[in-house]
């Protein structure tokens, strides 16, 4: 097993939250939770999570919205990030990557799948 890591599962969604957290409870990393994107950004910046997985529609700030400023700061912009969205169209794909997002996963998602991902862009 690797070394524990940190990561942000930033959704508004109690629900996908918890899901989130069972789905990943196994892998032994400290998940931590915001509920909108200002918290997001805060934990962000106060934690340096390893992974960020970041709903796009949200309170306050969206998932976007967070990215860039993830993106532009030097303390978070390498981390990595993981877009949650119900958004499947092509162009919230290209908006993601083009603000510099590094996986893409649609609701409804498996606990599976995203356990996948995440040990994979954890391990990248």
């Amino acid at each position: 097993m690797t070394d524990s890591r940190i990561i942000l599962a930033a959704d508004d969604n109690r629900q996908i939250r918890m899901l989130v957290k069972a789905a990943l409870n196994s892998l032994g990393h400290e998940i931590i939770e915001a509920e909108d994107g200002e918290q997001a950004l805060d934990l962000a910046i106060r934690r340096r999570p390893d992974l960020v997985l970041l709903d796009v529609t949200m309170p306050k700030l969206d998932g976007w919205e967070v990215l860039r400023f993830l993106r532009q700061r030097p303390e978070t912009s390498a981390v990595r990030v993981m877009m949650l969205t119900t958004s499947a169209q092509r162009v919230d794909l290209e908006h993601g990557t083009s603000l510099g997002c590094d996986d893409y996963l649609t609701k409804p998602f498996t606990p599976a799948e995203l356990r996948k991902r995440v040990e994979r862009m954890l391990a990248e």
